[in-house]
């Protein structure tokens, strides 16, 4: 047997010449926000968010039943995990007043019940990845045609002090990309049919993923 390739030095070189990611150090931003994209409310939809995820991607397979070795073989598109999204919720609740707002949107209770255009309801949200100083943005991932398909409930309790609110939504997206994954030829990021009121990246842009 050949001699262990580990070593605790080159491990302890690595964690100090890199250093290690800190899950609390992070950076969200709402881009646009469909029928409400003044900056203040995307700044306050930003700012109070306490909880994102890097969503996750599978990728579909299908046995392979060809004689001898049996293989699991990708077929069609991607899957993306779900987003979940927490904000913390000020006195005059602007989190949840946003979200409520935007989840109507998709479909308009005063409108009787109008199910939406698609483009008219999808915004835009990126989330940083920060170093431990929290000063540089280490790794990006931009979702793609987002929108509130849940906005969870908030439980009220006269037992509770000394504690605050939280509003949670399950957000639904396209897909995402980063800086190493972007959209291909099928179709362009910055491509939106007229009238649309998703904005198009175009390249240089603080949410071009094209770059290299």
């Amino acid at each position: 047997m050949s001699d262990a390739q580990f070593s605790v030095g080159d491990f302890s070189s690595k964690i100090s010449g890199y250093g290690l990611a800190s899950p609390n150090k992070f950076e969200v931003n709402f881009s646009n926000i469909p029928g409400q994209n003044e900056r203040d409310n995307r700044e306050q939809l930003s700012l109070m968010c306490d909880q994102v995820s890097l969503a996750g991607r599978d990728v579909q397979a299908v046995l392979d039943l060809q004689y001898g070795v049996r293989r699991q073989v990708v077929y069609n598109a991607p899957a993306y995990t779900p987003l979940s999204v927490s904000f913390i919720c000020t006195d005059d609740m602007k989190e949840k007043r946003i979200l409520d707002v935007w989840n109507n949107k998709c479909v308009d209770v005063e409108g009787g019940f109008q199910v939406a255009y698609y483009d008219d309801y999808v915004g835009h949200l990126d989330v940083y990845v920060l170093d431990r100083s929290g000063k540089k943005r280490t790794y990006h991932m931009h979702y793609h045609e987002v929108y509130p398909k849940t906005v969870t409930a908030i439980e009220l309790n006269h037992g509770t002090t000394n504690a605050t609110l939280r509003v949670t939504a399950e957000m639904a997206y396209a897909f995402w990309t980063t800086s190493d994954i972007h959209l291909g030829s099928t179709r362009k990021t910055g491509d939106v049919k007229k009238g649309s009121t998703t904005p198009a990246i175009t390249r240089g842009s603080p949410h071009d993923n094209t770059a290299p």
